[in-house]
């Protein structure tokens, strides 16, 4: 029965902390550029394929949830440009830049560093699922190979379409509401179709700019 009355009361004194918080809830938007290249391993011997990085841009929205002005958690919906240069792919060993654009669902938490203007530091740190929406082949007009500028999504397709992984950004937040952040993703799934002699997965690094209500 003691340790019933123990729990009890521990749970109480809970209920009574958040109670005391004064939860504030804020939205944001921000857009920016992404700088993205494959991660290529497992590369199978005699298999030609290499990539470089290339550039494309980000928007995205979320909500955050505080109970003081130090931490929070957040939640968002993002269209995110990726890709790379092909230098060695089905292509040949001709340089063909790909652009593919993703649904992502960030989920976060954040830590703020505030100042006495109210503007504040922040460093946010969490994972991501992202799911393809639509891509390009971007082929030089002297190729003249069998391969197409079509894409798809799909185990059958040009690489897969659900992606997930973890990603991290700091940033700085005026006292207006303007922001600036800069970001760094990296995906865990092997995005390469079946039967790939390779293993590929998403990166990039971001940088944005936004505001936050």
């Amino acid at each position: 029965m003691k340790k019933i009355y123990t729990l009890c009361f521990f749970l109480s004194a809970l209920l009574d902390i958040a109670a005391g918080q004064e939860w504030k809830l804020n939205y944001g938007v921000s857009a920016g550029a992404t700088n993205s290249i494959y991660l290529l391993e497992n590369i199978s011997s005699g298999v030609g394929r290499s990539a470089s990085k290339t550039y494309n841009g980000q928007v995205s929205g979320w909500a955050m949830i505080s109970p003081n002005k130090y931490v929070g958690a957040e939640g968002g919906l993002a269209i995110t440009g990726l890709g790379a240069v092909l230098n060695q792919s089905e292509f040949g060993s001709r340089e063909v830049r790909q652009h593919t654009y993703w649904l992502q669902v960030p989920v976060n938490l954040v830590a703020k560093l505030p100042l006495r203007d109210t503007s504040n530091f922040f460093l946010k740190a969490g994972g991501y699922a992202g799911f393809g929406l639509f891509g390009k082949n971007y082929i030089p007009d002297s190729y003249s190979g069998s391969a197409k500028q079509g894409f798809s999504f799909g185990d059958s397709g040009t690489q897969k379409g659900v992606d997930f992984g973890w990603n991290v950004s700091f940033g700085y937040k005026l006292r207006s509401g303007y922001l600036i952040n800069l970001g760094y993703q990296r995906g865990l799934r092997d995005l390469a179709p079946g039967q790939a002699a390779y293993e590929q997965r998403n990166r990039a690094y971001t940088v944005g700019i936004g505001y936050e209500f």
